[in-house]
């Protein structure tokens, strides 16, 4: 019985998290309360309480769910030489980490950017973020950093933004992923150093 009860106590949590990112993200995070995220989830607020100590810590345990999958990434993306195909690998790995089951959560981020900027998750994932784009940049400068942010934005823009892109969600993920290869792909590779 308590193996059961723990699964249960799993999936309430996991639920009301996924509503949470859900409203967090059609409605803001300021303006989503607790108790809408409970009704939501067909839970009471206090079983929400239960799980999660405030708003704040419901958003947290997103965030540290994700980054362990964000630092390997990260990790792979420096363990190789910096090339525009290696480069293009780390795109496409954060692309499906946006189409798995921690997209919620970055396109959360990403669409609350200035209300979470006070939470130290949202600056641990920040600081994850702004890693990758220095593994991404293709050359030194703004421009590098430019592009490497641009090429993770336009690949959590496809997951967000369906309705103003409109066709399918694949058909996004494939744009995204060849505007993220003309951002860092081999036009963006730095000139080689001259002769000599």
């Amino acid at each position: 019985m308590g193996e059961q009860a723990d699964r249960r106590r799993t999936d309430t949590r996991r639920r009301v998290r996924a509503i949470a990112l859900e409203l967090f993200t059609e409605q803001g995070y300021e303006l989503t309360s607790l108790t809408q995220v409970a009704r939501q989830a067909g839970v009471t607020r206090q079983a929400v309480l239960h799980h999660f100590a405030n708003k704040e810590e419901l958003l947290t345990s997103s965030y540290e769910e994700l980054l362990p999958a964000l630092d390997l990434i990260i990790e792979s993306a420096r363990a190789h030489p910096p090339s525009a195909a290696a480069r293009m690998r780390a795109v496409e790995r954060f692309d499906a980490l946006v189409r798995g089951e921690h997209g919620a959560s970055l396109v959360c981020a990403q669409l609350n950017e200035h209300a979470l900027r006070g939470l130290a998750a949202a600056r641990t994932l920040q600081q994850r973020l702004d890693d990758l784009t220095r593994a991404l940049a293709a050359g030194e400068g703004p421009e590098g950093a430019m592009r490497g942010r641009l090429a993770l934005s336009a690949v959590i823009m496809a997951a967000a933004r369906g309705r103003e892109l409109g066709g399918r969600q694949a058909e996004r993920h494939k744009a995204a992923l060849a505007v993220a290869r003309s951002l860092i792909g081999a036009g963006a590779e730095p000139p080689p150093p001259p002769p000599g």
